[in-house]
């Protein structure tokens, strides 16, 4: 049975959210504030993490940053009232799994972590969910691959990629959530912040830009997958870095 860690400090949510999940088969504990969630944390090791933003004690943001710090497999779903565009880019590329405003369905979270588990349970093993190191200074490393906010810069087996803003920004979203579907749609609000209507296969071209500088062979793309009818993700399969463009 998952264990799913809810860290939110409005009492009727996150009863809420915990009734639902606890009929739905999984173990759900809540935690009121952030000191307490952090603790829960490191002593249960929850299989996925509900987390709001706007806690008593501890922000949440400073939650999601602590424990990517040391754990970057765990999912973190995030939920708050907070809707600004720095939030939400803030907490993906913090390696938040997906975020959710205030107000909110019950199906749609129970919907989605639903898909995210069992797209996790395909997998052999929790560790082989996300297997990456994220360092104090908010460097990507997936095998060869490097990806360097501060310095915006993106290297493979230490040879530096020329890389364009938006494909930095890009790669960088998604490589953040390793394993997650981004929409065309979830890509442009992102990286954009705006809805661009009818602008949906820009992001085509963009891809397919990262992808002749990265991928061994880009016609047959193995680390930013498409997934037909929905998006793109970034596949964490330690086992294919070899096929990462080396020169």
């Amino acid at each position: 049975m998952k264990k799913i860690l809810i860290i939110e400090d409005e009492q009727d949510i996150s009863n809420l959210i915990k009734k639902v999940l606890d009929s739905s088969h999984y173990t759900t504990t809540i935690a009121s504030n952030g000191e307490d969630g952090l603790k829960f944390y490191k002593e249960e090791r929850p299989d996925l993490l509900i987390l709001d933003l706007t806690l008593p004690d501890i922000d949440g943001i400073d939650i999601c940053r602590t424990i990517r710090k040391g754990d970057e497999a765990t999912p973190i779903f995030i939920l708050s009232a907070r809707n600004e565009e720095i939030d939400r880019i803030m907490g993906l590329e913090l390696g938040a799994d997906d975020y959710i405003t205030k107000p909110f369905s019950i199906r749609e979270l129970k919907a989605r972590i639903d898909v995210f588990i069992r797209r996790w349970d395909n997998t052999t093993n929790k560790g082989n969910f996300s297997r990456s190191t994220i360092t104090s200074d908010g460097e990507i490393i997936r095998g060869p691959l490097k990806i360097d906010p501060v310095r915006r810069r993106v290297s493979v087996q230490d040879q530096i990629i020329n890389i364009s803003r938006k494909e930095f920004d890009i790669l960088h979203l998604l490589a953040s959530s390793p394993g997650k579907v981004f929409s065309r749609e979830m890509i442009l609000e992102s990286i954009w912040g705006v809805e661009w209507d009818g602008f949906e296969r820009m992001i085509d071209s963009h891809i397919k830009r990262i992808r002749s500088k990265l991928e061994k062979n880009s016609i047959h793309p193995e680390w930013i997958e498409t997934i037909w009818g929905v998006g793109y993700r970034f596949n964490d399969n330690l086992e294919k870095y070899a096929t990462l463009r080396t020169g």
